[in-house]
């Protein structure tokens, strides 16, 4: 009997120290079955990703991935000379064909007190062979009773409208002509029918009356047909095709059924699989977008992207390559009892098992990159195009780093990714109810985790940030404990993980503190490399993220460009934010720097920081203008204390003016005197001032 497999036998060998890598794999059986065994069969339901199991008297429908809720059971039906099985997209219903003419149809729920009811359809059953049951999307309520379903048979197409309550099923739409073959893609409800030697007829089934398309011929040596074997439904890149597989010149032509504007003969793309070698007979499948073309009689397969071209042809990303196996097995079966179905699905009746073919995309991109050189923006587009490669993407950035790449190539790279990071956000922001144009990094990185798209963050964690401390960049030791596992953390702690500190300022002669900082004995390549990359995001009006914004500034500080670093504040390329202003007090406090204690001054009265423009006032010695301003802002977060003890400390203040504490603590009575008697004021902080300002009688402040 068949069952659920998730390990065990497989039919190819893995790979070996002598043999040549190939980035496609078998996986592991998701299903087996004995072959031996009378009267027993396996077909697949591509719709439902089901493995469906002829046994004596019924069938066992399992799901290949594990994910259906119902358990595995014998649907014990009369089903003798069954030949396939299609569920219903809601899994709620199934129909079933034995011996090419007998259709029945039953609701699972009904399955253990009803029998099976027989589907009849306008021609006679004698007339007739029937090649392919369909349910057509459903388009009716969910507490309907009914469903639609087509039935392709030798006299043509017909619609049922499958009650199941009254268990019969009335025609509707019928198409009458003579077919000898239909290929069909469930997901995409795109039916192709072969009406003749050469002829091929798509028709939309996405609703209860399907629409034709327009009819077309394959293009054929004389006195030749088409074989069921020559021609694939598939979707890739959201377009399905007709693809006609012409094995005696090793060509393939897709031709679009799914975009009528892109339906004819000069939009076809025409794909040349020979690869220098002998014509063999060939199969299709197709993985995260991905075409693979096997050649039978070679056990080989080769991968093409149609959205890659060189000179508009479609060339092939890798050689002829042998499918490796997950793990070890002795069962060897020959491919060309294999079925090829539902894309990734690759189904061999020799040896009973089902598997599912799958990519290594690293090993695809080496033999991509050896086969056709490229630069790194055509091998990030390559990335894009697949899921879940962002993994593979940061390892190909750090790649262009470490060589260091030309600024040109390192530019077309960030502008690749960025376009895709771009479309992301505008489709985000057109999802956005409120209607706003901005979408959080919280937004994007949910948006983003299954896609291969990097952001700001993203950027700066896995490319930027690693690649410094790679490179002989130092920062302090708990900076570098806390900058990992940071997923969860707040952004604040995130800031904090990738926080380059300021430069040690050391006297090379005496060893002692002095203003100017020893320039490091390294070339800035990663701070132009990263200025490249905010570049590339404003020219596509992306506002970049205070990450980036705050890891430049670090970078400009840690690598002596401070007139960069001038240059990008005084134009709005770094934002003013809370994170900036305290870099800049820390650059203008730590250096005693002119530049940015203005910057600083300028930026925190913009953002309101009134505590850290007073700050700024007191570290310039500007001693009288600091309690004023706190009066004209309405600041009782500063503490007094700070400044009465600065003016104390101060003696060469002092001395020039002998009159400023008394002054100062005149103007802080006042205020203080003010506030007392009018509550809209917001009285000063005068904790700790005891020294200076004894308390009153009452208890209060003079």
């Amino acid at each position: 009997g068949g069952s659920a497999h998730r390990g065990g036998g497989s039919i190819q060998p893995r790979a070996t120290p002598g043999m040549a890598p190939s980035p496609m794999q078998l996986s592991e059986p998701l299903y087996s079955w004995d072959p031996a065994l009378p009267d027993e069969a396996v077909f697949f339901d591509e719709l439902s990703q089901r493995a469906l199991h002829r046994k004596p008297g019924g069938f066992v429908a399992t799901d290949i991935w594990g994910k259906a809720s119902e358990p595995e059971r014998l649907m014990k039906l009369d089903a003798e000379g069954l030949r396939l099985v299609r569920f219903s997209p809601d899994s709620s219903h199934l129909a079933y064909l034995c011996d090419r003419k007998v259709m029945n149809c039953i609701k699972l729920s009904d399955a253990e007190d009803k029998e099976p009811f027989t589907l009849s359809c306008k021609w006679s059953r004698s007339d007739i062979d029937v090649f392919d049951l369909i349910w057509l999307p459903s388009s009716s309520p969910p507490e309907a009773d009914y469903k639609y379903l087509a039935v392709v048979c030798s006299q043509g197409l017909e619609i049922l409208c499958v009650f199941f309550e009254d268990r019969v099923a009335k025609t509707g739409k019928v198409f009458p002509m003579s077919v000898r073959m239909s290929w069909v893609d469930p997901f995409a409800s795109i039916l192709l029918l072969c009406t003749g030697q050469r002829s091929l007829q798509p028709l939309l089934l996405r609703s209860k009356v399907p629409q034709k398309l327009a009819k077309f011929d394959l293009v054929l040596q004389r006195n030749q047909s088409i074989e069921a074997r020559d021609v694939a439904v598939l979707t890739i890149y959201d377009s399905t095709y007709c693809i006609h597989m012409e094995t005696s010149n090793g060509r393939l032509s897709l031709r679009n059924l799914s975009n009528p504007g892109q339906g004819m003969p000069e939009h076809d793309i025409v794909i040349d699989v020979a690869d220098g070698v002998s014509p063999s007979s060939l199969r299709l499948s197709v993985v995260d977008n991905l075409l693979v073309v096997h050649h039978i009689d070679k056990r080989q397969s080769q991968v093409f992207d149609i959205a890659h071209r060189e000179k508009m042809i479609v060339p092939s990303l890798c050689g002829l390559l042998p499918l490796l196996a997950v793990s070890e097995g002795s069962a060897q079966g020959a491919w060309e009892d294999w079925n090829f179905v539902a894309g990734s699905i690759v189904i061999d009746n020799t040896v009973g098992r089902i598997y599912r073919l799958t990519l290594h995309i690293e090993t695809l991109l080496e033999e991509f990159s050896a086969r056709w050189p490229q630069d790194t923006a055509t091998s990030m587009l390559l990335l894009l195009r697949r899921s879940s490669c962002r993994e593979h993407m940061v390892r190909l950035l750090k790649r262009a780093l470490v060589s260091q790449k030309s600024f040109a190539e390192v530019a077309q790279s960030f502008a690749v990714v960025n376009r895709s990071y771009r479309q992301t956000i505008e489709v985000l922001s057109s999802k956005n109810s409120t209607g706003q144009a901005t979408v959080s990094l919280q937004q994007l990185e949910a948006a983003i985790s299954q896609l291969s798209v990097l952001s700001e963050k993203d950027m700066v964690a896995e490319v930027f940030y690693p690649y410094f401390l790679e490179t002989g960049g130092k920062i302090q030791p708990q900076t570098a404990a806390e900058s990992a596992g940071m997923e969860e953390a707040n952004a604040a702690a995130l800031l904090d993980a990738w926080r380059i500190p300021l430069p040690e300022v050391v006297d090379n002669i005496n060893n002692a503190a002095i203003m100017e900082p020893v320039k490091p004995a390294r070339s800035p390549y990663l701070l132009s490399v990263v200025i490249a990359y905010l570049r590339s995001l404003l020219s596509l009006q992306i506002l970049p993220h205070k990450i980036l914004q705050c890891f430049v500034f670090d970078l400009c500080m840690y690598f002596q460009q401070e007139q960069t670093l001038q240059q990008l504040l005084h134009y709005h390329v770094l934002l003013d934010s809370s994170d900036l202003v305290q870099r800049l007090r820390e650059v203008a406090f730590v250096r005693s720097s002119a530049w940015a204690t203005q910057a600083c001054l300028d930026m925190a009265l913009r953002l309101r920081e009134h505590v850290v423009a007073a700050e700024v006032l007191l570290h310039i010695r500007q001693y009288l203008d600091v309690v004023p301003f706190l009066v004209s802002q309405q600041v009782g977060t500063f503490k007094l204390r700070r400044l009465l003890e600065r003016i104390d400390a101060d003696k060469k203040a002092q001395e020039e003016d002998p009159d400023l504490l008394e002054h100062v603590l005149a103007e802080i009575q006042m205020w203080s005197l003010e506030a007392s008697s009018d509550s809209s004021l917001i009285p000063p902080d005068l904790e700790g001032c005891e020294l200076w300002l004894p308390a009153a009688p009452d208890g209060t402040s003079p």
